[in-house]
């Protein structure tokens, strides 16, 4: 997965793996885990008032299921590779 988050980066590897380079350059607290995740969609609520409907039954099944949520509501932007 290729993820772009606008004026900012763009990060490739799998969605666990994104997740953890979000994490590692702080631009997130130290949690770990569906922490993390429930701590970005948190925030997406506290500060724009969107609501992150995260599923899947694994941890890595909830991470992407994230970062395809952020992308549909214009947080980042998923770029399929190709």
């Amino acid at each position: 997965m290729k993820v772009r988050i606008p004026g900012y980066t763009t990060l490739t590897g799998s969605p666990v793996t994104i997740l953890k380079m979000m994490q590692d350059a702080r631009m997130l607290d130290d949690l770990a885990g569906d922490d993390l995740i429930q701590e970005i969609s948190s925030t997406a609520w506290r500060a724009f008032g969107i609501s992150l409907q995260v599923s899947g039954g694994t941890y890595a099944e909830r991470a992407e299921s994230l970062l395809r949520e952020m992308d549909k509501n214009s947080m980042i932007e998923i770029e399929e590779e190709e």
